[in-house]
């Protein structure tokens, strides 16, 4: 059955209903973020449901650390990075209008911050002795990793919620204006663009020479160095989730919960149909060992058979599940809308513990069950 090309008018409005997506609980109950967490030497690095970052001890869910102690940072959509001992995060602070990108170092103090102006969704990329991150202003910055002075700034013509991804010198990230971008990261100055036909919040993957970049419900793979389409795969619906390579298959899904295997030189599905969740993905899939991890809106944690498409066991939560899963030591690490972060078991989904980012105490007994 072929899929049709969504008009303009439905590209505005799915901006727009993103655009309501992020901004929801905005006044009266703040949005919350879908911070990713990091683990290093055994500690979780995260931005909180509750807008502050956070240190957790990895073993057993005890809080190292909280910054800022006396405030939140607003929604914490982004990922940190950790690079050389520091912590890089952007908030998104609708409230108190201090969207600015903070460099921490690892025991929670405050190295430096840079003002963006306008909300931060972006993930920082350190690379280099450099940051560079996204902005509502419309801008890709480049930001000394030391000083957090501004080395160059490129402006486009809409938001960028995307992480941009830096490799070989080029900078690849695309604006909500449907525009993949590939910058040279020394200086800002414009490669090459890609027509998506449509908003990207996604992350581009690059591997072996080709861009692989979503744009509304299409995937594209791209020359790297110009820009040229090899091919595209349209999904579903609406890929939000920042792709994921593993032995040749990239793994991404759509918002209809429709999750896909793709042959990275092919552009076909690896599977004879999609796996389907019950409800949005926005998770990105983490690979391990074979098994693919991610969450859903429908409230469950999935671990799924990398080559089949197979269910291997779900984990109930008591909220939608946006944030992407991090894998350490044979233990998945991710947050919830429920404000916890769970600790379970990769091999079996069981609970290890879970933390409240309210409080920051440890909850016992962990909601929700293995199925």
């Amino acid at each position: 059955m072929s899929i049709q090309r969504p008009t303009r008018l439905a590209v505005t409005l799915a901006a727009i209903l993103a655009a309501a997506f992020l901004l929801v609980g905005c006044g009266a109950a703040p949005a919350t973020g879908w911070s990713s967490a990091r683990v290093v030497d055994q500690t979780i690095y995260l931005g909180s449901t509750t807008g502050k970052v956070m240190a957790v001890n990895a073993a057993d869910g005890s809080v190292k650390w909280q910054f800022p102690t006396d405030k939140t940072l607003g929604a914490l959509y982004a990922t940190p990075a950790i690079v050389n001992g520091s912590l890089y995060i952007g908030a998104f602070d609708q409230v108190n209008h201090q969207n600015r990108l903070y460099a921490l170092d690892l025991n929670g103090a405050k190295k430096w911050e840079f003002d963006a102006t306008q909300p931060i969704v972006s993930s920082p990329s350190v690379v280099g002795g450099t940051v560079y991150f996204g902005s509502n202003d419309r801008k890709i910055y480049a930001v000394d990793a030391t000083t957090g002075a501004k080395k160059w700034d490129y402006a486009t013509k809409g938001e960028i919620w995307a992480d941009p991804t830096v490799v070989n010198g080029v900078l690849y990230v695309p604006s909500l204006d449907h525009n993949l971008y590939a910058l040279d990261t020394a200086t800002g100055t414009l490669k090459w663009t890609f027509d998506l036909t449509g908003i990207s919040a996604t992350k581009p993957a690059v591997e072996n020479g080709v861009v692989y970049v979503a744009g509304l419900s299409k995937l594209y793979a791209l020359d790297a160095m110009s820009g040229a389409k090899k091919w595209e795969f349209e999904a579903s619906n609406w890929i939000w989730t920042n792709p994921t390579i593993s032995d040749g298959v990239m793994y991404l899904a759509a918002l209809d919960g429709n999750v896909y295997a793709i042959d990275l030189l092919t552009g076909k599905p690896k599977w004879n149909a999609p796996f389907k969740a019950g409800s949005s993905v926005r998770s990105a899939i983490a690979v391990d060992s074979g098994v693919l991890y991610f969450g859903s809106d429908d409230f469950n944690i999935y671990a799924v058979n990398a080559s089949t498409g197979q269910v291997k066991w779900t984990r109930t939560t008591n909220g939608r599940v946006l944030a992407s899963p991090t894998i350490a030591n044979g233990v998945i690490y991710i947050q919830s809308y429920d404000h916890l972060l769970y600790a379970l078991d990769a091999a079996t989904g069981q609970a290890k513990w879970a933390l409240n980012a309210g409080d920051g105490k440890t909850v016992t007994p962990v909601p929700g069950a293995v199925k």
